[in-house]
């Protein structure tokens, strides 16, 4: 697994506080026990560049992570601790819409979903959002490892039905033991490209 140069750049908890460079960005989005900070630690072959904490849904904030000087994966806060608590919900949404509608340097997005689990309404607004911005969307499904691979094919079918994206958009990856990043990786170096060419 080859070693990405990566750092972080910024954490914003409002616009004027996002990086100010011309890198294409891809947001990292996901529920709040997805495994989206060890999915982006994985990527770059780092342990704990995005914080990954015992209590899912702690990270409020934008944290923008300049990879290899040619790219920032932009780690969102996971979404569905604001289950039932109103105020989480709209802060997540003042913190997320105006970067969706805003940042012209966003062109793609990493949905992290757990293989196990079906997409709930939560992971198809997100899908949908992505769409509504032009964004390239990519699902990657973590913990694959835990699913025999019939399971494993028909819950990435189910999902991509639900989440109205291509089957071919879905990734099936196990951070820990770095399957799927390779895959990953050839899939985020085309939306870099298409931007940077």
């Amino acid at each position: 697994m080859e070693y990405h140069e990566a750092k972080l750049l910024a954490t914003a908890a409002k616009e004027a506080q996002w990086p100010a460079t011309e890198y294409p960005e891809i947001v990292f989005a996901g529920r709040s026990n997805a495994g989206k900070s060890t999915l982006i630690n994985a990527l770059v072959n780092r342990k704990n560049l995005a914080y990954s904490g015992k209590t899912p849904g702690k990270t409020r904030l934008l944290n923008f992570f300049l990879v290899d000087d040619r790219v920032i994966f932009t780690d969102a806060p996971g979404y569905g601790y604001a289950a039932g608590n109103t105020s989480s919900a709209a802060e997540f949404g003042k913190l997320i819409d105006p970067y969706f509608a805003k940042r012209r340097q966003l062109k793609g997005m990493v949905l992290v979903l757990d293989a196990r689990r079906e997409p709930n309404e939560d992971d198809i607004m997100m899908a949908e959002y992505g769409r509504a911005a032009k964004l390239s969307v990519i699902a990657a499904c973590t913990k694959a490892d835990k699913l025999s691979r019939n399971v494993l094919i028909n819950n990435m079918k189910k999902s991509a039905a639900a989440l109205g994206i291509s089957y071919t958009s879905m990734v099936p990856c196990a951070s820990l033991k770095k399957e799927g990043m390779d895959r990953l990786w050839d899939m985020l170096n085309k939306i870099i490209e298409d931007h940077t060419a």
